[in-house]
Formats: C-alpha cells, structure tokens, sequence
C-alpha cells in the first residue's frame, strides 16, 4: 500500500511536473498542486503540505523566493530544489540558504531517498520540539507550582522550615525569616535557646523537635520557651515530622507556632479562676470567722459596760485594761477580715467610687508581712483626696502586687535603712497614687519589658510574670495609666493614675444615741446561737427578745399569728436562708418583711449579693458595735 504524500509543485514546466510526479507516483500516493507565481505560492502555503519540490530557476519567480516564504511562514517542510542545470555555486548557495536537498532533473530517481530521508527528519524534529515545549510546559509548571507552594507558605502566620538530612535548611516562610532570625546568606538559623516550660532547663540539641524528626519521630504540638539571656523569651508550640523517600529520612519539616498571647490567656485565666476560688474561699473564711467574732465582740462590750457599772472600781480596773486589749485585739481581727473579704467581691459588678486611702490602708496590712523585715513603711497621703473610679477588688490587686513587688525589691534584714513610701495627691481631674521604694531598682531594658506577660525578674519559682501585666490591663481599662521611674541601685517608683469618680449619691445612714421609747418585742434569727444570746443580752435591758436557732422557726412564729416590731436576721444559714424567710414572710405579711434587718457575715454567693441589691432592707456586717446596735433598734421602734 502506497503512502500518502500531500505534495506543493513550485515549476513551470508541466512537462517537468508530470516527469517529477511520474516518478514519485511509484512510492506515493500523491495529492498535489503545482503553482509558478509568487501569488499562487503564498495562497497555496496557507494549506497543509507534505513536502514542497521546487526549481531553482522560473521567468518570473525563483525556487530562493520559494524557500523564503515557507521559512517566513514559519513551516518545517522538507524544501527540495530539482534543477535543469547542475552549477555548483547554485547547489552551494541553495544548501546555504537551508534547503533540504538539492537534484538534478536527470537523477530523479534520487528524489525518492531524499524525501523519505527529510521526511524522517522533520518527524524528528517535530518530537524533539514537542518534547521541547513538554519540558517547557513541565518547567512552567514547577515555577507556578513553586510560586503557589511559596505563596501558601508565606500566608501561613507560623514559622515553617524544610530542612535537609544533615539538618541544613532548604526553604522556609517569610515568618520563619522573623521568628528564627534565619540569615538567607548562609541559610543559617539560631536553633538554640529552647527551654522547658520551667524556662531555665535548656533543651538539649538530640531532644529539640526538628532533630527527633530527622529521626524519624514524629512531634506533636511540643510546648517550649525560646529566649536569649536579655528577654523574658516567647512561648512556642512546636510540631516536627520526617520527610521519607526510597531510602528512608531524607530531610523535616518543622512548623514553630507564637503562642505567647496564648499562654498569657490562659494563665490570666488560670489567675482569675484562682482568684475567683481564693475570693470564694476568702468570703467563707470571713464568714466563719465573723460569727464567733460577733460573739466575742458583743459579749466584750456587755461585759465592759457591765464593769464600768460597778462601784468602786478597785482591783476591777486591772480586769477591764485586760478586757481593753482583748477587744482592741478583735478589732484587729475584724480589719484583718475586712480586708480579706476585697478579695470575695464580685468581679463582674459595676465600677463605683473607691476610697483609695481606705484601699491603700487594707492592702498595706496584707502586705506587712512582706514588708517589715525589709522597710519602713511611710504614709504621705493628701487632703481631701476624693474617691476614684473602679471596683474594690481589682484596685485592691493593683496595689497589693504594686506594694508586694516594692518590698520583694528590698532584700531581707535592714529595715530601719530602707523604706516604701505611698503618696497621694490629685492632679488636675486626677488621683495620683505613689508607690516608691529604696530597693536594688531596674535596668531601662528591663523596664521596656515589665508589661510584657512572663517577664519577671524574680528567681525560677517566684511568681508568674504575669502582675504587673495584669495590673497594667486593670489600670488602662479604667482609663488610667500606669508608670514606672527606676534606675539601678537607686530604687524604684510606680505611678498609679486613675480618674476621680464621678459624683455619687450614696445613701448614708446617721443615728443619733437615743433610749429606747418603749419596751419592744423583738426576734433574733440565727443560727449561731451564742450570736443571738449576745444579741439579746446586748437588747435584753431595754426589749423582749425570743431567739430562732433555725429560719423555719421564725417562720412558724409568724405563720402561728406572733408579730414584731423588728425582726433581726443572718443572711446566710443552712436548710433556710435569711433571704428565703424574708421572701416567705413577705408572702404572708408584707409589714413583717420590711421590718427585717438583716446581720451578715459576708454576702459571698452571687445570689445573696443579688438579694441585697433588690431589697431595701437594712443591715449590719458581722462583727457588729454592740451601741450602734442598740441605737439602731431603739431608732427603729420609736
């Protein structure tokens, strides 16, 4: 079976022509076309051809034009000049003009070879451009894929690195080039500095993540603490994986994550829910505590006034100084507990008027135990200093951690030579707090990073490094600002400046001592029943008073028909509340309910916190004076 030839005949002779086809037609198949003219020739290259046979010599046009335009047309066509005349310098000038061959029209038998062999060529060719433009188009496609995997790997927020077998870098992201101060001259990085969360046990070359993946092993989200001597070091998350071929590891991958807002999150979080838990703990405490307190405090006072009664005074008077300092001694007690009970506070309720010296005072007796052994503590406080704006409890933080770091800056056992001195003064619509030490003070690098969550300056195991981060936070969200003055070995000042409250009407409750105007019928409810027999001890001179251990017998006086002119209640007590009784006796007579007064210990529960709110029921915090006791109830009943 003959192949099929599609063949462009450039000749004038038809004579040649049928000579040139004649003789192909033994091989081929030939579908062809013969044109002479420059025209016919570029209409006849715009259709497909096999091979183009051309003479080098016409009237009018040449087999050089010829060859011209099927090169300008950009077509690899086996181009073959058959000539009447052999000259030499004819065939030299159409080899060097690129034709493919060269023949004489009296050896035609020679054209078949030749156009068989250009034939094979251009098929030659053709695979070779074509594999040419597969590797141009596979060379394109790694430079996209290469832009895209750069581009994704830049968009990623964490640090990704690609190492080698040997550990050296191949590539890495835009993050890594900050996080791990790479220098892309050397592809170096500075793979050290990585400590255990304790943040002083370094992390030995074979246990870092990136060298447990050139192992093979596989790391998962491992937390670390990367730093220098000079800073406090960044919270890392770590994940590390082995990169496999035939041969097994041949390089990792090992992706660093910033998680040191993370980690100052949570341990806000943790501190909170611990405060939380102390604060809970701290009002429990202070409820405990305040009922024998009241006990003890009231029965003081009777028996005080029981003596001072008693003519002539005698050996007494040495009984009633003892007496003085007992009483004197559970005051303290009852300031200890106060201040403990800022920290049971609700941290949720709204921002109020604070009295900062009332404040400063409460903190700095939590604080003694830190500071006598190291300074004197020195008062400056300003005149008519008015109340700021804020929560008790979490200005009560401030100042605590403020005033602890003052004397954690004054080593132990030269008190009388050192000292914290707190002032007070207003500037402008302002209060200006002044904490100022005589302590070891602090290096300008090291107060640029004192807001900075972790950074401390205490040794391993001492504190969080979160305090004075969190002071700052407390501070700026009231508006205020927080400033810190040091220089080393001169000691240091803090600055608290905090906005001064707006104008609030607070409800104020004066009592004039009065006696009592007539005998009243009074119910002391209690569960602490040496609370309620110093209670009626204290009104018994003056008043009927009948005592309920329990709520629900309280609640059968009323519901049996027994009424009375004041009814003095605790606020928290088993099996039936104070605020449970009222709402049950409110039920039954609304006259009852608005006659309770309300003894309390502590409102610790959000619920009890709540009740107060809602009511407008007086009362009294445990421990309570016994003479403003009796001045209250005798104003009540007049």
């Amino acid at each position: 079976m003959k192949r099929k030839l599609r063949l462009l005949v450039v000749e004038d002779s038809d004579e040649d022509a049928f000579r040139l086809l004649r003789e192909l037609e033994r091989t081929y198949d030939i579908e062809h076309r013969q044109v002479w003219t420059r025209e016919d020739t570029r209409a006849a290259l715009r259709e497909p051809w096999d091979v183009v046979i051309s003479d080098w010599s016409m009237p009018e046009f040449s087999g050089r034009e010829a060859f011209s335009m099927v090169r300008d047309a950009g077509l690899d066509l086996p181009f073959v000049i058959v000539s009447g005349t052999i000259d030499e310098d004819i065939a030299v000038d159409a080899l060097t003009a690129g034709v493919h061959g060269f023949i004489s029209k009296g050896q035609l038998a020679r054209l078949v070879p030749t156009i068989d062999r250009e034939l094979r060529e251009v098929t030659q060719r053709q695979r070779q451009r074509e594999a040419e433009a597969e590797v141009i188009r596979q060379a394109r496609e790694i430079e996209r894929s290469a832009r895209l995997l750069r581009s994704v790997l830049d968009s990623v927020p964490d640090a990704v690195i690609v190492a080698g077998e040997q550990g050296q870098l191949l590539t890495w992201n835009t993050a890594a080039s900050a996080l791990l101060d790479i220098d892309p001259a050397t592809r170096s990085w500075s793979n050290t500095g990585f400590y255990l969360p304790d943040r002083v046990t370094p992390v030995s070359p074979d246990d870092r993540p990136l060298a447990q993946a050139l192992r093979g092993e596989v790391v998962v989200r491992q937390e670390l603490v990367r730093r220098s001597s000079e800073d406090a070091g960044a919270w890392m998350s770590i994940s590390a994986r082995p990169l496999h071929d035939e041969a097994g590891v041949e390089g990792a991958v090992a992706v660093f994550r910033d998680i040191s807002r993370e980690r100052a999150a949570q341990e806000q979080l943790m501190i909170s829910d611990r405060m939380a838990s102390i604060g809970m703990l701290a009002a429990g405490v202070a409820h405990e505590i305040n009922n024998p307190l009241a006990a003890v405090i009231a029965n003081l006072d009777l028996a005080m006034s029981e003596l001072a009664d008693l003519q002539p005074r005698g050996s007494l008077e040495a009984v009633n100084e003892m007496l003085e300092d007992v009483r004197a001694a559970a005051d303290r007690v009852k300031h200890i507990v106060r201040d403990l009970k800022i920290f049971s506070r609700d941290e949720e309720t709204k921002d109020g008027a604070v009295d900062v010296h009332q404040m400063l005072d409460s903190m700095l007796r939590m604080a003694w135990n830190e500071i006598k052994h190291r300074a004197r503590m020195v008062k400056e406080y300003g005149k008519d200093i008015p109340p700021v704006r804020g929560s008790e409890s979490r200005l009560g933080q401030v100042f605590l951690n403020l005033i602890v770091n003052a004397a954690q800056a004054i080593p132990e056992g030269n008190a009388a030579r050192n000292q914290i001195r707190v002032s007070t003064s207003v500037e402008g619509s302002n209060v200006i707090i002044e904490i100022t030490d005589t302590g070891t003070g602090m290096s300008v690098e090291t107060v640029r990073h004192l807001f900075t969550p972790f950074f401390t300056t205490n040794p391993p195991g001492i504190g969080t490094g979160l305090g004075l981060s969190i002071s700052h936070s407390i501070v700026t969200s009231l508006g205020g600002e927080l400033r810190i003055d040091s220089e080393l070995g001169r000691g240091t000042t803090v600055q608290v400046v905090l906005p001064i409250a707006a104008s609030i009407e607070t409800e104020t409750t004066t009592l004039i001592p009065i006696c009592a105007s007539r005998r009243a019928h009074v119910m002391v409810v209690d569960d602490e029943a040496i609370i309620a027999a110093a209670v009626r001890r204290l009104l018994a001179r003056d008043h009927d008073v009948v005592i309920a251990t329990r709520a629900i017998e309280g609640l059968h006086r009323i519901q049996s028909g027994e009424r009375f002119d004041l009814i003095l209640c605790d606020l928290m007590m088993p099996q039936m509340t104070g605020m449970e009784l009222h709402d049950k006796i409110a039920a039954i007579d609304g006259d009852q309910a608005a006659r309770m007064v309300f003894l309390t210990g502590g409102a610790f529960t959000p619920s009890a916190r709540q009740f107060l709110d809602r009511v407008p029921n007086q009362r009294i915090e445990k421990p309570f004076d016994a003479q403003y006791l009796r001045v209250l109830v005798n104003d009540r009943v007049r």
